[in-house]
């Protein structure tokens, strides 16, 4: 395998994942249309690990079980269906040869009570839903979102050195949303220019399928929330660490679970 390719042809079908596909393949499943080759994508990936628990309709359930169509729980949209569900491994001659590639360990409590409820596990540029007085302070708006590699500062949230490789699962809804991961809010994949490119050539012809308004040149994505730059983000982190407070407040009231 090329360590610079980190896509490994698999294809998602209703029964699951079935690697070395060696050709492309076309696969209908509800609202998707799933294609997998060789040789797409860069090294900028946006996911979920595998074993991530995203809240839906039919109760919490294992990222890697979700299929386009199923709904899942958003902050701001309430429940809403996949549209696109991109996989790839990032395996151990990948990692190596590309350690901005190893995820992000946050670990349980580290960003607040019970947030996560659990370890969560994402790739370093996965942004993470920030809620305090202080990101109101610097930015006018009390919730931002941040790249999980912005922080690091914080204890609790570390380098995952111990991990050989990492299955990343990108999810895709009509807009960006944010959703309840291992009781964490966190994004969903956006359409920037620059997360596009991140899903390679092929998956983004697929995207295009399911969201011809994407290919308008006038298009502008709208993020569900102000993305501060790095240097900004890190900022806030630092007064966050200092201070010992924590960067989560008032969580998502999980109503779907009472």
């Amino acid at each position: 395998m090329n360590p610079l390719n980190p896509l490994r042809p698999v294809l998602l079908t209703a029964a699951g994942l079935v690697e070395n596909v060696t050709n492309v393949t076309q696969v209908v499943l509800d609202t998707a249309v799933i294609n997998v080759a060789e040789g797409t994508g860069d090294l900028a990936v946006v996911c979920f690990a595998a074993g991530t628990i995203i809240l839906t309709s039919k109760g919490p359930r294992r990222i890697e079980d979700l299929r386009p169509g199923d709904q899942a729980l958003t902050r701001d949209n309430g429940f809403q269906p996949i549209r696109w569900i991109g996989h790839r491994l990032i395996d151990h001659d990948v990692m190596v040869a590309n350690p901005h590639l190893r995820p992000i360990r946050i670990k349980a409590d580290a960003l607040g009570a019970n947030c996560p409820s659990a370890d969560l596990i994402v790739s370093p540029q996965h942004r993470i839903l920030v809620r305090s007085a202080i990101a109101e302070r610097m930015f006018g708006a009390a919730e931002v979102l941040v790249a999980a590699k912005q922080l690091l500062e914080l204890p609790g949230v570390e380098s995952a050195s111990d991990m050989d490789e990492v299955d990343y699962f990108h999810i895709l809804f009509d807009r960006h949303e944010i959703v309840l991961s291992n009781g964490t809010e966190a994004e969903s994949l956006f359409t920037g220019e620059q997360a596009l490119k991140s899903v390679g050539k092929q998956a983004l012809e697929e995207i295009f399928l399911i969201l011809p308004e994407l290919r308008d040149e006038s298009y502008v994505p709208v993020s569900a929330r102000s993305l501060p730059t790095g240097r900004q983000a890190r900022r806030l982190v630092s007064r966050h660490a200092r201070n010992g407070k924590p960067i989560v407040t008032s969580p998502m009231v999980q109503e779907a679970l009472v």
